[in-house]
């Protein structure tokens, strides 16, 4: 078949379709059902037969090979003729439903594809949540399970929306790299299917209120309109998945990159919103322990916040210890695509530690002259630095590479874009020669100019909070002070007693601190008195690059060892288990926080009484102000930061603070959804230009790279 044939073809079968849901939704005619049956039948072939083209193309076999193809396509066929023949009114509706549905399932079990790149944990645990839901959909038509019909229609839409997109994933893995990139054919494809996905799980929800017993088509206006919707909605779905190539110009605004991540975070709230109305519709009475349960985890959470604020109020200054004339430290420096950079911050660094040796590990990735500025360092300082390339591709691997070479008991570890003084040397020593279990020492990060623009001081605020409110309430409390990835000092024993850094996670810092927890004695502290200058990302879309492989990398390192920690709970005593508990609970909470809508909507239509006015107003007062009030105290009180609480900068730091809610949200729901697709972890570096102020000498978007950089990217 020509390509244009296929077009002509495609498109007209996507039209009749299109007309038989509105014919049967709205009851105009009696050909309704012809028209789906004869579009949605050509749609499903076409869908077939790009499967087997891909398929064939990638030398892989659908799941079960050609024999399982050929069999699901007949039992398609055979399925649909029978359905057909329900048009009859005599037909009980729910044979009708469960026929429908039924072919639906082999359909997709038919187009159900393998990739040898996904991993076991990409391929199998959506494909088994969106059958089961499937099943349990139908078990509800069939009256297996007696409940309220309006969960048949969520855990249908629901169900069927994970298994189209899990295998439009599969399908990616397949052809090149998931998930497509913005501006591609596939992630034009990706947008139109993931914006018929959000339309029709929010037609399931409303849906579900007006659905009745044994009615296909709920007989009110709300609930036929969802019921077209969601019709409208399956028959695109189909049609995306039959795609005859480019799409047209007009959804191109789709594949955006803001298009990109608020598609992703919007899938994930709304499916998880209808998963949790279709289980309380199956058990009412489970309504106020989930409403109660999610209050007591935000009420644990914002508590927290105060007592961080009170922590930070009562900590104090203490006198710096002096330099050791000889201190035993090597200072390693990471870079990758930082030639720009490095310069500044080596050269202030090389005379502050006017004694210290230096190994400077240039990632020869780099595209730009980070390699040809670190040897030029290396011949102007031949005494003092040593280069060791980093040819493994990730920061993990080149510390690893470069450790060995390391001749001193102490290792300080920075960045490229950090600057450094001698009292963060001195407290760093003093801590590690005090107590002989502390293997790490980690100081804070402070930004070296924080008020340069109104992006310096959204990200600085949050730094601020970070580094000098939360980290060192974290270490102090709950005895879980973690590695942050550079400005640290190690002793030089600590990286090999757990075999060092582990390559192929996005965040190794916090996977290495687990397992040094994990598997050894040694102690990671935090000590906020001992400061490094770092500049900020140069746009909105580096800060969200930065944040995104943040995300991923916590996510990645609770999967790999969150049960762990909670199995270690008696060696590494209770309140480091919560500590840790907690830390890596926070940048995969998203999902939890994001549940709010249904349960204010239920609580809303009478699911439970309301709350009394003393109580609501008493919630309100406690957890409304909490982030401006912990974000506010580290914006004005940082004793290394400091700013002139003025009215308008109070106010900017109180938008500030409650933008950072709205964008952690977004960051990580669309992370986690790159994480369930199989997407590659790239480690890249975020854009930054360092500039040296006058406060750092005294201490001591779009994705697309600028300048010709060739970065990696991460894949969002």
């Amino acid at each position: 078949m020509t390509p244009s044939l296929y077009r002509v073809l495609w498109s007209v079968s996507t039209a009749i379709a299109l007309l038989g849901v509105i014919d049967l939704g709205l009851d105009i005619g009696a050909i309704g059902g012809v028209f789906v049956f004869a579009g949605g039948g050509v749609l499903s072939v076409l869908a077939l037969l790009a499967a087997l083209d891909r398929t064939r193309a990638a030398t892989q076999l659908p799941r079960g090979g050609i024999l399982a193809v050929v069999f699901s396509t007949v039992a398609v066929l055979i399925l649909s003729v029978t359905a057909v023949a329900t048009l009859s009114p005599r037909v009980p509706t729910d044979v009708r439903v469960v026929l429908y549905m039924t072919v639906a399932q082999l359909f997709l079990l038919a187009l159900e594809l393998r990739p040898l790149r996904a991993p076991r944990d990409v391929r199998w645990p959506l494909v088994l949540v969106g059958h089961a839901l499937v099943l349990l959909g139908t078990a509800r038509v069939l009256g297996v399970i007696v409940t309220e019909p309006g969960v048949a229609v969520i855990a249908y839409i629901v169900g069927f929306s994970i298994l189209v997109v899990h295998e439009f994933w599969m399908r990616q893995l397949s052809d090149t790299v998931l998930p497509p990139q913005p501006g591609t054919d596939a992630r034009y494809w990706e947008g139109v299917l993931l914006v018929v996905v959000i339309v029709a799980i929010a037609g399931s929800i409303a849906a579900s209120f007006t659905a009745r017993e044994g009615i296909l088509v709920p007989a009110d206006t709300l609930g036929r309109s969802a019921a077209v919707v969601v019709g409208v909605s399956s028959v695109i779905v189909l049609a995306t998945l039959a795609a005859p190539g480019p799409p047209p110009a007009a959804v191109e605004f789709l594949s955006t990159t803001t298009a990109t991540i608020l598609q992703h975070a919007i899938v994930i709230v709304l499916a998880l919103n209808a998963l949790v109305l279709a289980v309380l519709l199956i058990e009412p009475g489970l309504f106020l322990w989930v409403l109660g349960g999610y209050l007591t985890v935000l009420c644990l959470g914002v508590g927290l916040e105060y007592l961080e604020v009170g922590h930070a109020h009562r900590r104090t200054r203490e006198s710096p210890p002096p330099m050791p004339d000889d201190a035993p430290v090597t200072v390693m420096v990471a870079a990758a695509f930082e030639g720009e950079v490095l310069p500044e911050t080596l050269r202030h660094n090389l005379e502050t530690l006017a004694d210290l040796p230096f190994v400077v590990v240039p990632a020869t990735k780099s595209t730009d002259d980070t390699v040809d500025v670190a040897r030029q360092f290396e011949a102007d300082y031949p005494d003092r630095v040593r280069v060791v390339e980093g040819t493994t591709g990730s920061k993990a691997g080149d510390l690893n590479r470069a450790w060995e070479v390391v001749e001193t008991p102490y290792v300080l570890i920075l960045d490229a874009d950090e600057f450094v003084d001698t009292e963060f040397v001195a407290r760093g020593l003093a801590r590690l020669r005090e107590r002989p279990d502390v293997g790490v020492v980690q100081g804070r990060k402070a930004a070296a100019n924080p008020d340069d623009s109104r992006l310096s001081r959204f990200v600085s605020i949050e730094r601020q909070h970070s580094t000098w409110v939360d980290h060192p309430f974290v270490d102090d409390v709950f005895d879980a002070g973690h590695f942050a990835g550079s400005a640290a000092i190690f002793r030089r024993e600590v990286p090999p007693s757990v075999d060092g850094w582990t390559e192929g996670v996005l965040t190794e810092d916090i996977e290495l601190t687990i397992r040094l927890y994990l598997r050894t004695d040694w102690e990671v502290v935090y000590d906020s008195q001992m400061v490094v200058w770092e500049s900020t990302p140069e746009t909105v879309w580096d800060l969200v690059r930065q944040r995104v492989r943040w995300s991923r990398g916590w996510a990645q390192v609770t999967r790999l060892h969150g049960a762990a920690i909670w199995r270690s709970w008696r060696d590494l005593g209770w309140r480091r288990t919560l500590g840790l508990a907690w830390v890596l609970f926070i940048p995969v909470s998203s999902p939890f926080v994001t549940i709010f809508p249904i349960l204010f909507l239920l609580w809303f239509v009478g699911f439970a009484p309301p709350l009394p006015l003393v109580l609501a107003i008493a919630l309100a007062l406690f957890l409304l102000p909490a982030r401006s009030i912990a974000y506010g105290y580290a914006a004005f009180r940082d004793p290394i930061v400091s700013r002139t609480a003025t009215p308008t900068r109070i106010v900017e730091a109180v938008v500030y603070a409650n933008l950072w809610i709205l964008f952690g949200w977004i960051v990580q729901l669309h992370s986690l959804y790159l994480q369930a697709a199989g997407a590659p972890a790239v480690w890249n570096v975020t854009s930054k230009v360092v500039t040296k102020t006058e406060s750092t000498s005294a201490s001591g978007t779009d994705y697309e790279d600028r300048g010709g950089d060739e970065r990696e990217r991460d894949p969002t």
